[in-house]
């Protein structure tokens, strides 16, 4: 099984330079790694996708990084998409990892919970042959991930979490799902429900 990370920037220089720590956490894990600069973040990580030579892809933020022994887990699940768990790293403190959940949802996220919210970061693995069959990544201000792998649920991709995957994420303020403000953060989320599942959000 074969497995290619793709490491997508867009904007200022220092971006591709980040890109380098990030695939330095991947280079002993993975079978191919691209490093894609790009007029938006969208376009860098459709060229990856594109370009990606195996079966599996993992698209990995150019300021997070693979805790060792990633794809390893990654690789003993059996779903279309693996969610990991995250690590956050705010300002020097480390938090433990733990698996996302949905907004308000106080159970561990299935699939079923997709069409509420987001549980899966980023730095999923999934089959690369599934995104590519669910359009591959669009230009939305926030959640740009969720609308993906929403598209995949919808098109019966199934989906697991693998809590000893654990992706090492930068937590950043003023980063693009965390600055806007949350009247914004709602307007998306229920344009991407409309546009997805055709109906209003719940």
């Amino acid at each position: 099984m074969s497995v290619s990370v793709v490491i997508a920037t867009f904007g200022d220089a220092s971006w591709q330079q980040l890109a380098q720590t990030a695939a330095a956490s991947a280079e002993d894990q993975a079978d191919e790694i691209l490093c894609v600069h790009g007029d938006t973040l969208a376009t860098a990580r459709n060229e990856g996708l594109r370009m990606a030579a195996g079966e599996y892809v993992i698209h990995l933020d150019a300021d997070d990084e693979l805790e060792p022994g990633y794809v390893t887990a990654m690789l003993t699940g059996t779903a279309d998409i693996r969610a990991p768990a995250v690590r956050y790293v705010q300002d020097g403190r480390v938090r433990a990892p733990r698996v996302p959940r949905v907004a308000g949802h106080d159970h561990d996220c299935t699939a079923d919970c997709l069409p509420h919210g987001n549980f899966i970061a980023v730095g999923a693995l999934a089959r690369t042959q599934v995104l590519r069959d669910a359009g591959g990544w669009e230009d939305w201000p926030v959640y740009e991930d969720w609308a993906l792998f929403l598209r995949c649920w919808k098109l019966g991709a199934s989906v697991e979490a693998i809590p000893d995957a654990v992706y090492r994420a930068a937590w950043r303020p003023d980063s693009r799902n965390r600055a806007p403000a949350m009247v914004e953060k709602n307007r998306v989320h229920t344009d991407i429900v409309a546009a997805i599942l055709g109906e209003s959000a719940a």
